[in-house]
């Protein structure tokens, strides 16, 4: 993100050079690189890392030069008009999505009268390369550039029934955005609507209808906040990025949506002689969360091994935004962290904060203290660990090992950037800055290795770590993943049929068989598989095991990869203690087996297990074996509906069945289907 000099020390009272405040920076965790001089002004471009969006502002980062200056903030002028719930006699406002907005104040600005804007604001913009439009658009840029809150002007007198409705786009709904380009919409984006159509798409572009123009008189100004996820996806989906949906998608300030608000009015006022005598309407349907943690000093040194006093320590946080309390306790303080620091959860992160502004080279290095902790060599885990070894390879599948270390983009571009990400504080380069939380990215990585030097047939496993955060420490456990493509074998001939869905559920099923592990499959909800073909795998006390399935066309575009790729992944810690560690022999059957078939047409709403758990029910110990044979879908079958044909072997222990007892059973389980399942015989 490039910042200007010049524009920093309006909110920050520093004497210190460009030069000074680069070299803070960037000790202090921000990476400053390339810096140039501009119109008596220095722009520098910093690394935001994505779990500080609180940086990307010009009050953000003086708010960390107050701190590591010490000195003050100035305060920013807003309106200072008090917001009201209902909707304004002038216009309306309905959130019909509130999960994917949870807060939208709109307030209505008159009389605009629009013009290039003055230097004051144009100057600092034209320094940071931000296109100059008028002095509507401008302000609403000046406002996201200094607080951080995406704005967006509408003319209000365009928008059809002075309606704004936040909704999921329509099935065949089209926008024309500022920049030209007709978009198609569909009901997985979100969009500003007015009584007719969408006049913007939330968090990330305006629409042509309703741009600020010369002629405009009028406006509507936004301010609100939109679910990252929600948003992240319209753009990928659009193929559409700006500024506003990059702050959009790492979370805005919730609190700061008003504040941004009331200071765009103002500037309204100021350079387009605006009047913004009406109330904002502020639709807030967020809960405010308030997180205080109890920080004791002394683990500073514990820690980090520095000295830093309790009056520093409050100095550094309070300068930074939190609000900083004594406790009865001596050393102990009760910190409030503010609404614009979601990165911030436990204890340690507010020693990180300290010690970061006080400053890392003043850190003596030293040995850390090793408690000598030695684990048998065969542990079960290890034992069953090599089980599972022979399985995979005894199932001619090859043991990969692959780096524990990633870059974003290939966390991104595999669908696996969770919440509790572990983030690496000094990585080696950006391509090994994250600890993976799935494997999947590694295995496509090594995918498209192998693509690119021709070799397309792969079966690979490997038993890696995975890494999460916990709420006082980090997760760190072993899971068994598994990648198929290619084609399944050659014949003499040299033909082979395509490796399927099938393949990795058999492969799934044979070593859940071979660990004795009770298992039955259900629907995952997991963005990178192809939700008709992937499954969940769960075992004995409703524990998820893992997942498999067919991975997203989508997603195997972003690795270079065009062919099916199916993939597994198992924890390994669930399998062992799942596994069974003891067997009990049956003896052979003496008496004879008979096998009935029964084919019966149900929706396709119906699964085979609902099914084969009536079989099981009704027949009882004298089914044997239940085979699910035939699925079939065409002709003779009404639509939505589906065959279904079972082989059923019966068997009894004690003696030869016979043909009358076999008949009651399996006509006892066909009425038992019949009826149950709303099925008829086919």
């Amino acid at each position: 993100m490039k910042i200007s000099y010049k524009w920093l020390k309006e909110y920050v009272d520093i004497k210190a050079s460009a030069e000074e405040v680069i070299e803070k920076l960037t000790f202090a965790g921000l990476e400053v690189g390339d810096k140039k001089k501009i119109n008596n002004d220095v722009v520098f471009d910093i690394e935001i890392t994505s779990n500080r969006p609180d940086w990307l502002s010009h009050i953000g980062i003086a708010r960390e030069l107050a701190a590591l200056f010490n000195a003050k903030i100035k305060k920013v002028k807003a309106d200072t008009k008090k917001a009201i719930t209902e909707n304004s006699k002038e216009f309306s406002i309905s959130i019909e999505d509130k999960k994917a907005c949870s807060r939208y104040v709109g307030r209505l600005i008159k009389n605009v009268k629009i013009a290039p804007s003055p230097k004051w604001i144009e100057q600092p913009l034209t320094n940071i390369s931000s296109r100059l439009i008028n002095n509507g658009a401008d302000i609403t840029n000046f406002c996201l550039h200094e607080t951080g809150q995406p704005l967006h002007a509408f003319d209000f007198d365009k928008l059809e029934g002075a309606k704004i409705i936040v909704r999921r786009a329509k099935k065949g709904e089209t926008i024309t955005t500022i920049d030209g380009v007709k978009r198609e919409l569909d009901e997985s984006i979100l969009v500003i609507s007015d009584a007719k159509k969408p006049v913007a798409v939330a968090g990330i572009m305006g629409g042509i209808d309703t741009e600020v123009t010369q002629d405009t008189k009028n406006i509507l100004l936004e301010s609100a906040y939109f679910d990252p996820v929600t948003i992240r996806r319209a753009s990928r989906k659009l193929g559409l990025s700006t500024e506003s949906n990059y702050r959009f998608e790492r979370k805005v300030d919730f609190e700061n949506v008003l504040f941004s608000s009331n200071r765009a009015a103002l500037l309204f006022k100021e350079v387009t002689g605006a009047d913004i005598s009406l109330e904002p309407v502020d639709k807030n349907y967020g809960k405010k969360e308030t997180r205080a943690i109890k920080f004791d000093c002394a683990n500073i040194k514990r820690l980090i091994g520095a000295e830093i006093t309790l009056k520093q320590t409050q100095a550094i946080l309070t300068a930074l935004g939190f609000e900083v309390e004594k406790t009865a306790k001596k050393g102990v303080l009760k910190v409030t962290v503010p609404s614009f620091r979601n990165d911030v959860l436990i204890e340690e992160d507010l020693i990180e904060e300290v010690v970061r502004i006080w400053g890392y080279d003043k850190v003596e290095p030293s040995m850390p203290v090793l408690t000598a902790h030695v684990e048998p060599a065969y542990s079960k885990q290890y034992s069953y660990k090599q089980k599972i070894r022979q399985i995979m390879i005894g199932l001619g599948m090859d043991e990969a090992v692959t780096y524990s270390l990633l870059s974003r983009k290939n966390l991104v571009d595999s669908y696996t950037v969770p919440d509790d990400l572990v983030t690496l504080i000094n990585p080696l380069s950006h391509e090994q800055q994250y600890m993976r939380s799935s494997l999947l990215a590694s295995f496509l990585k090594v995918i498209n290795t192998n693509f690119s030097r021709r070799s397309k047939e792969m079966k690979i496993f490997e038993i890696g770590k995975v890494y999460g955060k916990a709420i006082d420490s980090f997760d760190e456990y072993e899971v068994l993943s598994i990648a198929l493509c290619g084609k399944r074998f050659q014949n003499w001939q040299g033909h082979s049929k395509e490796l399927d869905f099938f393949d990795i559920k058999g492969i799934v099923e044979v070593l859940l068989d071979t660990l004795g592990i009770k298992y039955e499959f259900k629907q995952p909800i997991l963005e990178f598989y192809s939700p008709e073909e992937s499954l969940g795998i769960i075992v004995e006390g409703n524990v998820c095991a893992g997942h498999f399935g067919k991975l997203d066309k989508k997603m195997l575009k972003h690795f270079d990869i065009t062919n099916d790729v199916y993939f597994a992944e198992l924890n390994i810690t669930t399998l062992v203690d799942n596994a069974k560690t003891a067997y009990k022999f049956s003896s052979l059957a003496k008496y004879p087996s008979s096998s009935r078939d029964v084919a019966i047409v149900v929706n396709n709403s119906v699964s085979a297990k609902d099914a084969l758990s009536i079989i099981r029910e009704v027949s009882g110990s004298l089914a044997v074996n239940i085979e699910l044979f035939d699925v079939y879908t065409g002709d003779q079958v009404p639509d939505n509906h589906k065959s279904l044909a079972f082989s059923i072997e019966y068997q009894s222990k004690e003696a030869t069945l016979t043909e009358e007892q076999i008949t009651a059973t399996h006509t006892a389980v066909q009425d038992a289907l019949l009826k149950r399942l709303n099925a008829s015989l086919r």
